[in-house]
Order: C-alpha cells, then structure tokens, then sequence
C-alpha cells in the first residue's frame, strides 16, 4: 500500500509539471501572461491526478493536495508584478497568479467531486444491500 501512496505522490507530481507546462504553451500562444495559465493549470492536473491516483480516500486525498498547493503557491506566487509588457501596468504588483492558480484547484476539487459521484458504485439497487439502503 506505502508503494502505491508513492506512486500516486510522484503521478501528481508529474501532474504539476505537464499542467504548468501546458498551461504555460497555451497561454503564450494566445497572447496572455504565461504566469497565470500555468498555475490554473497545474493546479487543476495536481488536484485531479491525486483524485485518480489515490489508492483510497481519493477525495480527501485531493483536497489535501489542493490545500498543500495552496500553500506552495501563496509562497511562490505572492507577491507578484505584472511583466514588462503590459504598458503603464508593467510591474505593479497583482495577485492575478495566485487567484488563477487557486481557481484551478477548485475547478479540480469540482472534477474530483463529480468524478465520485458519478462512478461511486450504487447500492441502492444492489440486493446484498441492508434494507435501509435500497430503493426496492
């Protein structure tokens, strides 16, 4: 079971690195400050490659990377300036980066929760089932 935990810590962490990376070519592609893309989505692969890759307690599991990141994130993130290349608002400070990374982890934590409600397995109909839980 230690194995699997390890294994689901470097998934998510090889999460982080494909979301921040993706996240980053996009949102240069567009045109847009690549700061903010990266961190809404790698937040948002962090929290939902946990969901997946947890052996069990999967949303908890989540959530609990989402509130590390969280944390990493404020210490990364704030504070932040804009880039030189946003004309009279170049270097003032923002917290643009940290707002879009924290919206990426919620947009995860929705994910992972639809995720568990929609392949969390039925019992309702299930005849095993103690009275009190079935439909029938």
């Amino acid at each position: 079971m230690i194995l699997r935990w390890i294994l689901a810590f470097f998934a998510a962490l090889g999460g982080f690195f494909v979301g921040a990376i993706a996240g980053d070519l996009v949102a240069k592609m567009v045109g847009l400050w690549f700061l903010p893309g990266a961190g809404f989505s790698a937040a948002l692969a962090v929290v939902v490659v946990t969901y997946l890759a947890a052996p069990n307690h999967k949303f908890v599991s989540a959530s609990i990377s989402f509130i590390a990141g969280a944390i990493v994130a404020w210490l990364l993130l704030e504070p932040s300036c804009f880039p030189e290349n946003y004309g009279e608002k170049a270097y003032q400070p923002t917290h643009l980066p940290i707002i879009t990374t924290y919206a990426g982890g919620v947009v995860g934590l929705l994910i992972a929760a639809a995720l568990r409600c929609w392949f969390r397995p039925n019992i309702a109909f299930n005849s095993d089932a103690p009275a009190a839980h079935r439909l029938i």
